[in-house]
């Protein structure tokens, strides 16, 4: 499986919601990067999110795609 990045994120929650959001649409992603230190640290740590070569531009065009999404109030 040839993974390559997909996106580049500094929060471990924000890192969560991506590969959630990819695993809805059934992308597999890897979070590379991130530490198991549960304390917090004066550092900003990149986090990765990685997928398949294959799902790359499919994975772009969720992540495009949930960014565009009208928030519920909105819809009203």
């Amino acid at each position: 499986m040839d993974l390559v990045p997909l996106t580049t994120v500094h929060d471990i929650g924000l890192a969560s919601i991506v590969r959630g959001v990819l695993e809805q649409a059934d992308i597999e992603t890897v979070i590379a990067g991130t530490t198991e230190n549960v304390f917090p640290v004066d550092e900003v740590i990149p986090i990765q999110i990685l997928v398949r070569e294959g799902d790359l531009d499919r994975a772009r065009e969720v992540l495009a795609s949930y960014e565009t999404e009208p928030e519920e109030d909105e819809e009203e």
